[in-house]
């Protein structure tokens, strides 16, 4: 018995549509973007593809083939060529299907009839998508070295204008930057990795049917038949032509659908920051004309705003190029390329459907594996995206807008501009979201140092609660060290007006042994200066916020005075001599903060800044 097309794709005939689509996309992985091997057998498993698609990618056209096969396994024999015609066709529907041999006359002249009557919507569908050539248009060598030359103009231009006077503190702390957030990256990547591999070691293996794709093909060659219950498909002659031709062009261009993750991951990196790179330029020039205040203008280009508005408005900037020349410029640095509607023989292929799935498909992309490009989550989806690739073979969003992603030779000139030019935007956006990210590092820092208690205040807190023990807890009396014996005691009865025990302290008449000692006046004098400090705390942060950097400058310096082991003092000094331009003197009480608590990283920000300060000031005075 041969076997049928549920065989041949290793799936069960109670197979779900998308089931049948998973196995259909997977044979096209393994068959498109494969060049000839020495059996020569990429053309006739594109046409079994082709085959397949057609009969099980239709709801009637499976159905009548379920039915046959019910049919046949009912009766335990092969049925003819007439009833599988029949059973396929039915009296008003049209088919590809012929004869397995010698086929009636008959038969064959109905159907050249009908194939010549039949007008481009009711045709036979030859699976366009197979057909499809790759982009060639990578291959000119002037659009190479143009398109790269244009980047490297671009991206070179911008390091230009962006680059600071002060670069050497600047590439320190970006470069500490980057290598925290690598840092991050990488043990977040460990994390998902880690449970991605409980997950698969902990889940038990599926039997799975064993597909027989190869040993189908093999039998089409020699016997020039398909499966049960089918018959040779009566194929277009300028549909094989088409089909041998974009093999060649495949072979000719090496392309592969064998997922790589990374590059897929540059080359989407690229498109963002060629893409913000554009909008920040946008940006300039409208601020430069009034129409974006400074203050919308700080904020858009914030590192937490930045990222969203660039991969949000990126959406249809990418659905157009991927339908237009199937690919973005980061892809095309990187050689990947995408096609619409493999798999699926009926699916509409004018431009608005393609367009319609494109944008899909970039939604998809920004609400699943960028998380809308908010940066504390996206690493996390970037993650779990690269372990379904790497265990599916292809992404979600690809599998559900019917997208096949192959890949290409990318060319030195590409790889070079590629690489160099994701380095290059990294140190552009290094700079840029620099003193942002300090500004907010020292402000969520400041805000947890505020809403957290000091040492000062909790040795205050205990100190008091101490005494507060102390006055509630009787004094208990003391043991001497020497107790004399009972006859000695009563024989030498102690003098009138002697106090027995070690502790014995005199007492003035009439006071209550029990009653608490007056409050001295050191005591008063020190609560008071407590009571100050807590009011300069408060009094001199807050002149700082409202922009009165003079009035905070005094309030700090008489902080410093009453407290001078408080970091949190020469911290507000500093800050305060920073805002009048003291830049030196900042320093100074940047750098004391720093000792007193050399765990505050937070501080080494506010010292570089100080820092910059002190040498802008000096190229200041140097130009005049």
């Amino acid at each position: 018995m041969k076997a049928t097309l549920y065989d041949a794709l290793g799936i069960s005939p109670t197979s779900s549509d998308e089931e049948v689509r998973a196995a259909l996309r997977g044979l096209i992985r393994k068959y498109y973007a494969k060049t000839r091997d020495g059996q020569g057998n990429v053309e006739e498993a594109l046409r079994f593809i082709n085959h397949a698609s057609r009969i099980l990618g239709d709801s009637e056209r499976r159905i009548r083939y379920d039915e046959e096969l019910a049919r046949n396994a009912a009766q335990e024999e092969v049925p003819s060529a007439l009833a599988v015609d029949q059973a396929l066709l039915g009296d008003d529907d049209h088919t590809d299907a012929g004869a397995v041999t010698e086929p009636d006359p008959d038969v064959i002249e109905r159907l050249e009839s009908e194939l010549a009557d039949d007008t481009p919507e009711t045709a036979p569908a030859h699976h366009p998508g197979l057909t499809e050539r790759v982009a060639s248009f990578s291959r000119s060598p002037v659009l190479t070295f143009g398109l790269c030359g244009l980047f490297a103009t671009f991206i070179t231009a911008a390091i230009v204008f962006v680059t600071p006077s002060d670069i050497v503190v600047v590439a320190r702390q970006v470069l500490g930057w980057w290598t925290a957030a690598f840092l991050v990256l990488l043990a977040i990547y460990g994390i998902v990795h880690g449970f991605v591999y409980l997950r698969r070691h902990r889940s038990s293996a599926r039997s799975g049917l064993t597909p027989q794709t190869d040993l189908a093909i093999l039998n089409w060659r020699r016997e020039r038949s398909v499966f049960f219950g089918e018959s040779q498909p009566q194929e277009d002659a300028s549909w094989i032509f088409q089909l041998r031709m974009a093999e060649l062009e495949r072979a000719k261009s090496g392309r592969t659908s064998e997922p790589r993750p990374w590059h897929r991951l540059a080359a989407r990196l690229f498109d963002y920051a060629i893409w913000g790179l554009v909008l920040a330029l946008l940006l300039s020039q409208l601020r430069a004309l009034g129409a974006v205040s400074d203050s919308l203008a700080y904020w858009l280009v914030h590192p937490i705003v930045a990222p969203i508005v660039i991969t949000a408005s990126w959406i249809p900037i990418e659905a157009l190029l991927v339908t237009s020349v199937g690919t973005t410029p980061g892809k095309w640095l990187f050689g990947i390329y995408l096609q619409f509607s493999i798999s699926n023989a009926y699916a509409r292929r004018d431009m608005p459907a393609q367009l319609a799935r494109g944008m899909r498909r970039a939604i998809r992309v920004w609400f699943e594996g960028v998380a809308c490009g908010f940066p504390l989550l996206a690493p996390v989806l970037v993650a779990v995206a690269y372990e379904k690739l790497a265990e599916n073979q292809e992404t979600d969003w690809d599998f559900a807008e019917d997208c096949l992603v192959t890949h290409g030779p990318a060319g030195v000139i590409n790889t070079v501009t590629g690489v160099c030019g994701l380095a290059s935007m990294m140190w552009l956006y290094g700079v840029g979201w620099q003193q942002p990210t300090s500004d907010m590092v020292a402000w969520t820092r400041a805000t947890v140092a505020q809403a957290l208690p000091s040492q000062a205040t909790v040795k205050d807190k205990l100190t008091d609660a101490g005494e507060r023990i102390d006055r509630l807890i009787p004094a208990m009396p003391t043991i001497s060290a020497f107790t004399p014996p009972k006859d000695v005691a009563r024989a030498a009865p102690a003098p009138a007006g002697a106090v027995t025990g070690a502790t014995a302290m005199p007492q003035a008449p009439g006071t209550d042994a029990k009653a608490p000692a007056p409050v001295t006046d050191f005591e008063a004098m020190m609560a008071a200066r407590r009571a100050r400090i807590e009011q300069l705390k408060v009094d001199g942060p807050r002149m700082l916020r409202s922009g009165n950097a003079r009035r905070a400058a005094e309030l700090c310096r008489a902080w410093v005075d009453l407290d001078l082991g408080s970091p949190q003092a020469w911290r507000c000094l500093g800050q305060a001599q920073q805002a009048l331009g003291l830049h030196q003197d900042a320093l100074n009480s940047f750098r004391k903060a720093k000792q007193h608590d050399p765990q505050d990283r937070s501080l080494d920000a506010a010292i570089e800044s100080a820092q910059r300060g002190i040498v802008g000031d000096f190229l200041n005075r140097y130009r005049r």
